[in-house]
């Protein structure tokens, strides 16, 4: 079979196929960064709101688990349980990149660009990155995030061992708050992660004060009160020279005192 020349219309569709997948010449847009898969959230114990990172928010447990005991190092941790130390929610908080208050719709790109170079700085060895996973855009609840997961070092069981760290910074009231999930390096699976996402999902404003109790009103004291309070303001007998609860004179000491009346001058 004898073989057509390319046409104009072939060569025009070549060109816009290779303009499409190589851009315009000169182009300066931005990086779109890509959407993950749908995620799973861990469910939160509303019973378990406390307030953090001086009065600021307020943050949940996932359902079932244990707030650890304070420290410089985080705002707040959580375990499964008392005994088991890992996975641990761990969440800091630190100010909120320039330019970066609040993470609107128009602006949530332009936040997962500025951590992810943060990250490249961070997480570089010999000009390659040592990131596990990538920064990625991520909605949980009402905030716009993102996510990377990450290597790092902790004692587990008493030994200092490589462990990894599944990540979520979301921006609330002007700070940067990072929910960490982490276990010992291959050990962190898709229940911790959710419990992060669902712990980072959780973070809002405090929790208003609950109202003082209103202080007892006095009253008047009632009208027999007033009379058994002892007054001597009650009128005296006539004569008699004692006051009201006087001891009454025996009959001798009267028999006495009549006796030295009649007596002789």
């Amino acid at each position: 079979m004898r073989s057509e020349p390319m046409g104009f219309t072939t060569i025009v569709l070549a060109t816009i196929v290779v303009l499409t997948a190589g851009g315009c010449s000169g182009s300066t847009a931005k990086p779109r960064p890509s959407r993950p898969a749908k995620l799973t959230v861990a469910e939160l114990d509303p019973d378990s709101a406390i307030t953090v990172d001086g009065g600021r928010v307020s943050v949940r447990s996932p359902l079932g688990w244990r707030r650890g005991a304070r420290s410089d190092d985080y705002v707040v941790r959580y375990t499964p349980t008392a005994q088991n130390s890992y996975p641990a929610i761990v969440v800091t908080a630190e100010p909120a990149p320039d330019g970066f208050a609040e993470v609107t719709a128009e602006k949530h790109d332009d936040f997962v660009n500025a951590i992810a170079a943060g990250l490249a700085e961070q997480y570089s060895a010999r000009g390659t990155s040592t990131l596990l996973a990538k920064a990625v855009p991520l909605t949980v609840g009402p905030h716009r995030g993102v996510a990377w997961s990450a290597p790092g070092t902790a004692k587990v069981d008493g030994l200092k061992q490589p462990i990894e760290r599944g990540c979520v910074a979301l921006v609330f009231a002007g700070r940067l708050y990072t929910v960490e999930a982490r276990a010992p390096k291959g050990k962190l699976d898709d229940k911790g992660r959710a419990a992060a996402r669902g712990v980072a999902a959780g973070i809002g404003p405090p929790a208003p004060a609950e109202p003082a109790p209103p202080e007892p009103v006095p009253t008047e004291p009632a009208a027999a009160d007033a009379v058994n309070t002892g007054s001597s303001s009650l009128p005296r007998r006539r004569g008699s020279g004692r006051g009201p609860g006087s001891p009454r004179p025996s009959p001798r000491s009267r028999f006495a005192r009549a006796r030295s009346a009649r007596a002789p001058a």
